[in-house]
């Protein structure tokens, strides 16, 4: 099984440094952003690719046309948050508050609920286990936040491995839960299915990983940004102040139409149900199996 996603968040959204968003959103018209999405739509619709795009509530909002040409090319939208802001730096609260505007921002836009959430930066961690029961309780039927290796910004690295449902205090919830796919390396896990790995690694070892994966019997979940698949322009990255990473990141668009050639990836809720079926109770932070 392969799946394939998106983040769909402008230059500014990043979380390292932490970034105060306030001034870039209220300069930022968006239209640049548009125009990367759209040409990912056209790709997805040459090579007969479906995928699941996690937007910004803020930006349904402020730019309607984001969202209505991921449905109208016939994708699947799915909320990334109201704002790209790090669980952990919310709190329940704040988390719940935020939720409500960009589900009311979806909504305007799909006329219906949305069914898959991603939050931003991988921030579903052991610190912010309590936003699952919150998804839960607003009707999603799946999240797919949870990365099961561990970085400066994020990470589980003893999550499991397949599609599970989170058992939080003994309470097993009903939110499938959906981990990013990683490579198994004897003792190591190795990410390759997207955002910066998918640029440092070599594409013909990110096919041999993502073969062995489904070898294995898992699944791959690619993910990306509209800025991974073309090298972001210089003066955007002169106004974050974002020196090598952000400048050098990017450009990687034959790799990625290889893997749409090679793997035709389908959007999460044309597999929900048979990811469902592989999925048992697993605590977050520490599973088991691959």
């Amino acid at each position: 099984m392969n799946l394939l996603t998106f983040d769909i968040e402008d230059w500014y959204h990043i979380n390292y440094p932490p970034t105060d968003f306030t001034r870039y959103d209220r300069e930022e018209d968006h239209q640049a952003l548009l125009k990367r999405l759209q040409d990912i739509l056209t790709l997805c619709r040459e090579f007969g690719a479906r995928g699941t795009f996690f937007v910004l509530g803020r930006l349904l909002e402020k730019c309607p046309r984001l969202g209505e040409a991921i449905l109208t090319a016939g994708q699947e939208l799915a909320l990334h948050g109201y704002e790209h802001h790090l669980l952990r730096d919310q709190g329940p609260d704040r988390f719940q508050h935020d939720l409500e505007r960009a589900i009311r921002a979806y909504e305007a836009v799909a006329g219906k609920q949305p069914l898959g959430f991603r939050a931003p930066s991988w921030s579903v961690g052991k610190d912010s286990f309590w936003a699952l029961p919150i998804l839960e309780a607003f009707g999603f039927a799946y999240d797919a936040s949870v990365f099961p290796i561990k970085n400066f910004l994020y990470g589980l690295p003893r999550a499991p491995l397949r599609p599970f449902f989170p058992r939080l205090a003994g309470q097993r919830l009903r939110l499938l839960e959906i981990p990013v796919s990683v490579f198994i390396w004897g003792s190591q896990r190795l990410p390759y299915s997207g955002g910066i790995y998918f640029n440092l690694w070599p594409l013909a070892l990110i096919r041999y990983f993502s073969r062995r994966r489904l070898e294995q019997g898992g699944y791959n979940l690619f993910y990306f940004h509209p800025w991974d698949l073309w090298a972001r322009p210089r003066e955007l990255t002169r106004r974050l102040k974002a020196r090598w990473l952000q400048l050098h990141l990017g450009d990687t668009r034959k790799k990625f139409e290889q893997i749409l050639i090679r793997f035709r990836p389908r959007a999460i809720a044309d597999e929900l149900a048979s990811l469902k079926e592989q999925a048992g109770p697993a605590d977050p932070a520490g599973g088991h199996g691959d």
